[in-house]
């Protein structure tokens, strides 16, 4: 029985993104061009990858053949603005079936993650809860054309800037070998393989821990935990600290609606999420304003440790106390949701 109420409430929360999208604002069919305008657009690009030190040939070969799809356009419009809860986004993300999944990767490859967390100096739970969310272990790595979906959306106007640099990165990728044409599959928006990589972050970030000469996030599971490890550890300015985690959740004292406004930064930076943390506070600071830990407790004493409040659903709802590794998971995807499962997951599956 509870299995089949669970499945309702699944179909109930599609149905829900469903509905949402068809009556999204900029949902709808797009205008796609006709084929003067588009081989004249290639034409434009092939010089700009040309000038970037792609091969013609490789130029040639990709884009000779590639045709804009609207599907893909479609995809990136009609994304769903957030209308559910965080207890809604976390109930389908850190399900049982995803944490012992988890689990058993923490096992079967504890040698070579002992081995790529002292060398990055990142835990490696961190490194396989992106794994876990971004295509469930390797599972679900997407089945569209790289090309074809960066091609797609670097023509549209939305982000045409952002996925001009995707599709000379994606271009680059094929002319030096790294992934071939025809495996380079993946998601609609261009990220690819099993930590979901868009390519300009595949070419700078993606590490052969193998040292076969070759840097595979597709299949090999060393090279793709020491590729997250490597992003995650080299973000200009936030330093990963393996001696802190990302957070918890926390109980905040009784005159929070009189006090939570003060919180608020003045003039952040950065994407939403990064903005939308309050400003640092010692953990003491916190401890002293009468904030605790979720069962009641008194919050961890490190006088060092500066942590920022974050409210994903506003006041009345569940807060967290986020330390500075937080900001680092936000650079892999920008969402407060997002960040707060991935911490939630990395506690869930650790030893």
């Amino acid at each position: 029985m509870e299995k089949f109420i669970k499945f309702l409430l699944l179909i109930l929360f599609i149905l829900t993104l469903t509905f949402n999208s068809l009556f999204a604002e900029d949902c709808k069919k797009p205008t796609m061009p006709n084929d003067k305008d588009w081989l004249s657009w290639i034409q434009e690009i092939k010089i700009l990858a040309l000038e970037s030190g792609v091969s013609k040939k490789t130029i040639d070969f990709e884009l000779n053949k590639v045709k804009p799809a609207s599907k893909i356009i479609m995809r990136d419009r009609c994304q769903v603005e957030s209308k559910i809860t965080i207890n809604e986004y976390l109930y389908y993300r850190l399900d049982k079936a995803r944490i012992v999944a988890g689990k058993n990767i923490m096992k079967n490859y504890q040698k070579e993650l002992d081995l790529i967390g002292r060398s990055f100096g990142i835990q490696p739970r961190f490194i396989v809860a992106i794994l876990g969310l971004e295509s469930y272990y390797g599972k679900n790595q997407g089945k569209i054309s790289t090309i074809e979906a960066v091609t797609t959306l670097a023509f549209d106007r939305r982000r045409s800037d952002f996925y001009k640099k995707q599709l000379i990165a994606a271009l680059k990728i094929i002319d030096d070998g790294l992934v071939s044409s025809e495996n380079l599959i993946g998601s609609w928006g261009g990220a690819i393989g099993m930590p979901q990589m868009i390519p300009t972050t595949f070419l700078e970030s993606g590490y052969d821990w193998d040292r076969d000469g070759n840097v595979d996030i597709l299949n090999n599971y060393s090279d793709t935990f020491a590729s997250i490890a490597n992003y995650l550890t080299t973000i200009d300015k936030n330093p990963w600290s393996h001696k802190s985690t990302w957070g918890r959740e926390v109980k905040p004292p009784d005159n929070i609606n009189k006090i939570f406004n003060s919180f608020k930064q003045k003039n952040p930076k950065g994407c939403g999420a990064v903005k939308k943390r309050s400003v640092p506070k010692l953990l003491a600071e916190w401890q002293e304003l009468g904030f605790r830990t979720i069962d009641g407790k008194d919050l961890p004493i490190n006088n060092n440790l500066e942590a920022r409040l974050i409210a994903p659903d506003g006041m009345g709802n569940r807060m967290f106390l986020v330390y500075p590794n937080y900001k680092n998971i936000l650079y892999y995807n920008c969402s407060s949701y997002y960040a707060v499962a991935i911490g939630l997951l990395s506690d869930a599956i650790k030893f």
